[in-house]
């Protein structure tokens, strides 16, 4: 036992000693386990991943265009290397940009939303690409390595996997941001590629200050879009304070903000109709043409594989998903074939927009997020062999359940009514060439939102939190404006 834990702290030392190199962007001697070709392969394996959990890639040939010439543009400031640059924008309304090793850049849509100029956008993606050069994303994958190595060592003396594999979930927790060093590294990089490319330095300040001031203007259901980028690139106020007293050019360089306003006008705000839209209480989905509503005091959340509606105290929750009944078996088949047959009891059968639809109850209770519920299940018989499935949960301990009114809104599943369709429509961002004698409260009251228009206008085209609402804009302006 004890030659096996002394072999792998050998090898750990080994590896220490043998993965450290010196990074050419940085200077430094650091950890890596990869060499370049690694890296590549990393990033190219991940990146169908990547597409598939966000949404798949967005934008037109002109902006998809647009962005990859602007990531070329900082790369090609930096040291030379041998990589394949890979610009991507992703389909998802959350605030986010990252990196993987080989030179993978992603930004997503809801960023370009909330960017106002090609100086922000390439403080974003200057930063990103210095996350690359001076190889974090790969440092990082060494740490994890390693960690698990040390991890295999607590198997041996323990002989525990189970131990182990809750320990190495948190260490990827803990390994999944970048360090503050390492933020501010990249920061530092990331300035120097924009100034070296001719951009505004203030660009970086600019963009975090206005992700501050929107995370602090939303729900707290919408914080969780807003905070993505905040997760993983941690102490962003400290990195503001940072790149604030480090800006020593101000002015000198160019931000193209009409250039870019140009190429985000009509941008998908918010979340996408391709993966169906939230409003309220309802959820539409125009590709697939259907449409269901939960009780008023549900909330819903459109999630990858599912749409989840909850009442405020998880008393009650409904689970709303779909498969393809290729076998063409009936109803009661596919209940038992997923639950067994012991546990399926049979209801009743039902009509719901005049297809054919069954209730089972699940004989069994189910733990769900830590909770215990009763579980009925609603299969309806939809076209092109779809079958559109509801689970209805509600806890077993709890006095007040919402049985009934779900079960009623169920009953009201149905396609699209052509009302509805221009209801789902996603939100545009449009830009809007300001006239004399509009002042920014006029302009806000155009945008297509039901509260805090004002704010949300000010906070979207970078404007000072502090303007009276009767501040007007030089005629010509050009503005962001929710439609």
């Amino acid at each position: 036992m004890f030659q096996k834990v002394l072999s792998c702290i050998v090898i750990v030392f080994c590896l220490l000693l043998i993965g450290c190199a010196q990074n050419k962007a940085t200077g430094e001697r650091q950890l890596v386990l990869l060499n370049a070709e690694e890296e590549i392969d990393i990033g190219s394996k991940e990146h169908p991943k990547i597409l598939k959990a966000f949404g798949g890639s967005y934008g037109s040939k002109e902006l998809k265009a647009y962005v990859s010439s602007l990531g070329n543009k900082l790369k090609n400031v930096t040291n030379q290397d041998n990589l394949t640059w890979t610009f991507t924008i992703l389909d998802s309304p959350v605030v986010n940009a990252f990196a993987l090793p080989g030179g993978y850049i992603y930004i997503s849509r809801g960023l370009l939303t909330l960017a106002n100029d090609e100086a922000e956008l390439a403080s974003v993606l200057g930063h990103e690409i210095a996350h690359v050069k001076a190889r974090h994303t790969a440092q990082r994958h060494a740490k994890a390595k390693i960690t698990n190595l040390g991890l295999n060592i607590l198997d041996i003396v323990l002989g525990q996997p189970i131990v182990s594999q809750v320990a190495s979930i948190g260490a990827y927790g803990v390994l999944a941001s970048f360090s503050r060093s390492e933020e501010i590294e990249a920061d530092i990089l990331g300035k120097n590629y924009i100034i070296d490319a001719g951009y505004d330095e203030t660009g970086s300040y600019r963009f975090l200050s206005r992700l501050r001031d929107l995370s602090q203007l939303s729900s707290d259901k919408d914080k969780k879009n807003i905070n993505s980028l905040f997760a993983t690139h941690p102490k962003t106020k400290d990195r503001m304070e940072y790149v604030k007293n480090s800006i020593n050019n101000k002015n000198l360089f160019v931000t193209n903000r009409n250039e870019y306003l140009a190429m985000i006008n009509n941008i998908t705000y918010g979340e996408s109709s391709k993966n169906g839209i939230v409003i309220n209480n309802k959820f539409f989905h125009i590709p697939l043409n259907i449409s269901f509503f939960v009780p008023k005091n549900f909330t819903l959340e459109n999630r990858e594989n599912s749409v989840l509606a909850r009442s405020k105290n998880n008393e009650s929750i409904l689970i709303f998903d779909g498969l393809i009944n290729d076998l063409d078996l009936n109803l009661l088949d596919l209940v038992e074939g997923d639950l067994g047959r012991s546990r399926a009891e049979f209801k009743k059968n039902l009509n719901i927009y005049d297809r054919p639809a069954i209730l089972v109850k699940d004989k069994k209770t189910i733990v769900f997020e830590n909770r215990q519920y009763n579980r009925d299940l609603i299969l309806i018989k939809w076209f092109d062999s779809r079958i559109w499935r509801f689970s209805i949960l509600t806890d077993i301990n709890a006095s007040v359940s919402y049985y009934d009114d779900l079960y009623k809104e169920i009953l009201s599943f149905h396609q699209l009514t052509e009302e509805e369709v221009l209801i789902a429509q996603p939100k545009k961002i449009q830009i809007y060439a300001t006239n004399k004698g509009e002042s920014i409260f006029s302009l806000s009251e155009m945008m297509s939102i039901n509260e805090k228009k004002l704010e949300w206008f000010k906070i979207i085209n970078g404007l000072d939190g502090d303007l009276k609402k009767d501040y007007e804009l030089e005629p010509g302006s050009l503005v962001k404006i929710i439609k």
